[in-house]
Order: C-alpha cells, then structure tokens, then sequence
C-alpha cells in the first residue's frame, strides 16, 4: 500500500478543496439545488479475515438535493497477506474505483437517508516479485500495473446530518461484493464483506435551507 498511499492523500485533498471552494461564498448565500460536491471517505472493515481501513474520496453532482451522480476510488492501508503451500507469502495492495449512484431522502431535514452503490473494477497488486531461483529469493517493489482485475458492486445506505449549509457528515454501512478474483491462494469471498463508512461531503448544496417566511409576519388570518 506505500505506492497507493501518497496518491490516495492526494485524491483525497484535491476532492475535498474542491469542494470546499464555494464555502466562503455559501455562508453568505442560500445554496442552490444542484451542484459540485466531495470529500474523504473512511471505511472500517474485515477483508481476508482481518480487520482493515479503507481510505479514500468521492466527488460528483448533486441534482435537486435528491440525485448524485460521481466516482470515488478506494485503498486498503495495509496489505493482503496470501499464504500459498511450498512458496513464500505474497503481500497485495487492493484498491477499487466506479461510479457512485446516490438517492437522498428528506434532504432538507437536519438528520436523514440515504441509498448509494459503487460499481466499478479494482486490482490486486504483488508488492513483491520474487526472482534469483539459484540464490533464494530476492524482493524488490515492483511498479508495474495490477497483477490481477475484479469486478465490485457495493451498495450502501448512510444516515446524513446536515452539519452545515456546506457539510455534512454520513454515518452508514455497505457490503463489498467482488467478482472476477483469480490469485491463487484467494478466493471472491475472502475480498467480499460489510464496511462501517464515515464520510464528509463538502458542497455548496449540502444542507437545504428551509423557506423564508419573512413575507408572511405580521400577517394575520383571523
């Protein structure tokens, strides 16, 4: 995960002061009801029977405060430990992308739902290529592409707080669901699991403001 980890940081950096660009403006104006949106991304969970932290970003568009359509892409921290018999361990970074599709529910209430999936395409890297057969094995990084592609699907559904007319925070759960997986020594299943995702959003769109009722005081309906 070294080679990932600095393009992750990155991804995540760029997303979120995109996003944050309008926040100064936002605070002195009522957001509108489509727009840019983005942020990290943290996910707690057990791949290959250990537990792990997927790190990462989203960003997109927001339509009407109820559509959002964007891409996110995704990095395991630490690596995959596989125990093949009569060979030496191999360790593998995993990472993924694709498009997310979101529905939002009751957006304007400060606390509400929403319904998200990711479908896109991951790899598995060898951190390692093993060589020198008349001298034992020698280990050097090796920098070439994935050594082995998977197909993911992984829906999701979050808790939104509208912390902010520029942020807000999604506390949710998704099931990763793999396929494609043809490393020997690992199978669909061992990548496939439950995540605890955290997300911050930042956007101009973030938080619906409720209808101004200045026109209506004073009146009165008898």
């Amino acid at each position: 995960m070294k080679k990932l980890t600095p393009f992750l940081f990155f991804f995540i950096l760029i997303t979120s002061l995109w996003a944050e660009e309008d926040v100064q403006e936002t605070a002195t104006e009522k957001p509108s009801e489509s727009g840019a949106f983005g942020g990290p991304v943290v996910k707690v969970t057990r791949i290959n029977d250990v537990f792990g932290l997927i790190v990462g970003g989203r960003a997109g568009w927001i339509y009407k405060h109820t559509y959002a359509i964007g891409g996110g892409f995704y990095g395991l921290l630490r690596d995959i430990e596989v125990e093949v018999p009569e060979s030496p361990e191999r360790e593998f970074e995993f990472a993924y992308s694709g498009l997310e599709l979101e529905y939002i529910i009751a957006p304007s209430r400060d606390v509400h739902l929403s319904a998200q999936a990711l479908i896109g395409f991951g790899g598995l890297t060898d951190r390692y290529q093993r060589v020198v057969p008349y001298y034992g094995y020698d280990e050097y990084s090796r920098f070439g592409g994935p050594d082995d592609s998977f197909f993911i699907v992984e829906p999701g559904l979050n808790i939104v707080w509208n912390m902010k007319t520029y942020l807000q925070i999604y506390f949710g759960g998704s099931y990763r669901y793999i396929r494609g997986v043809e490393v020997e020594g690992l199978q669909n299943s061992d990548l496939n699991g439950y995540s605890v995702v955290v997300t911050f959003r930042f956007g101009r769109n973030a938080k619906v403001e409720p209808p101004d009722q200045s026109e209506f005081e004073g009146t009165y309906i008898f």
